[in-house]
């Protein structure tokens, strides 16, 4: 967050997550430089044993991942 709070003191540019970024982006207090360049995708993956009976804590935090982490995640909808 230190990173983000730079930025927004206009101490100069970086390449930086969205999910970090994309609510100032969205407000108008940063920019977007490189609009259509792209980094290097990476995947997240949620390794857990496949039982009958998941602990209701593991089966609620597989359930959230799945539901947030998408192909087009929230943070990278600038159309607000």
């Amino acid at each position: 967050l230190a990173l983000r709070e730079a930025l927004l003191s206009g101490l100069g540019i970086t390449r930086t997550p969205t999910f970090v970024v994309g609510q100032a982006i969205r407000q108008g207090q940063l920019i977007n430089l490189l609009d259509g360049y792209e980094t290097l995708q990476l995947s997240i993956y949620l390794v857990y044993p496949q039982r009958r009976y998941l602990a209701p804590k593991v089966r609620a935090f597989v359930d959230f991942m799945a539901e947030r982490i998408t192909e087009n995640p929230y943070w990278d909808d600038f159309s607000v």
